[in-house]
């Protein structure tokens, strides 16, 4: 399979978060300081400590995406290791944070972290899940968000391929859900957007009916490769 990343994003994604979250500490220590102070302005100290959490606060889902190992894209590249070269996966850089290119088609990959049991059935997503402890209780509910934020996904991704390949030669885009979460269960049947379990990941992909995808020149083109 081939893999594209563009590291660059990631490289400066990661300087922005540890910035955000370390200078937002670094600023309330600042602020904490100046409170010591006999004659310090509590307008200022309020600032200090405002302006610091609101960074730090920023930072710390920034750093979780992108200073973490393994970030999702590591992740999705791992479970579909040993497929061919008729697969592709671009990450970060066609509008889709991550975009399949397979014989079944052109896919917008839309990541879910969460746990729990997750069927369609009667038109609705719906997600069941157990308590953990005292702080979390169990229940069931609908999720509306599903359809629609894949379809964003694949929006964005075909938007991608227009920028880059025209609007002759961009192909039909779908977008397809991945479930992370080692305890969450995935059940599909009759999903408009089709979606599985990351471990099931690389066999859904193979088994997908042939479809609209593109040719090696044109990924060479989306890699930035001219050859």
């Amino acid at each position: 399979m081939r893999h594209y990343l563009n590291s660059r994003k990631v490289r400066r994604n990661v300087i922005i978060s540890r910035g955000l979250s370390y200078g937002g500490l670094g600023i309330m220590a600042i602020g904490l300081v100046v409170s010591l102070r006999q004659a310090a302005p509590l307008d200022a100290v309020l600032g200090l400590f405002f302006v610091g959490m609101v960074a730090s606060q920023i930072g710390l889902p920034m750093r979780n995406r992108w200073d973490r190992h393994p970030r999702i894209d590591e992740v999705l590249d791992s479970s579909m290791k040993g497929l061919d070269e008729r697969f592709a996966i671009f990450h970060y850089t066609l509008g889709s944070s991550h975009a399949l290119f397979c014989p079944g088609g052109v896919f917008a990959l839309l990541p879910r972290l969460e746990d729990g049991k997750y069927e369609y059935r009667d038109g609705d997503w719906i997600r069941t899940w157990t308590g953990r402890g005292r702080l979390r209780r169990g229940g069931t509910r609908k999720l509306g968000g599903i359809d629609r934020e894949a379809a964003v996904e694949a929006e964005r991704l075909r938007k991608g391929l227009v920028k880059k390949l025209g609007p002759d030669e961009a192909p039909a885009v779908h977008a397809f859900v991945v479930f992370l979460h080692s305890a969450a269960e995935v059940r599909s049947d009759g999903a408009p957007t089709p979606a599985t379990h990351l471990k099931k990941l690389k066999e859904a992909v193979r088994k997908l009916p042939k479809g609209a995808s593109l040719s090696d020149s044109q990924l060479a083109r989306l890699s930035g490769n001219r050859a």
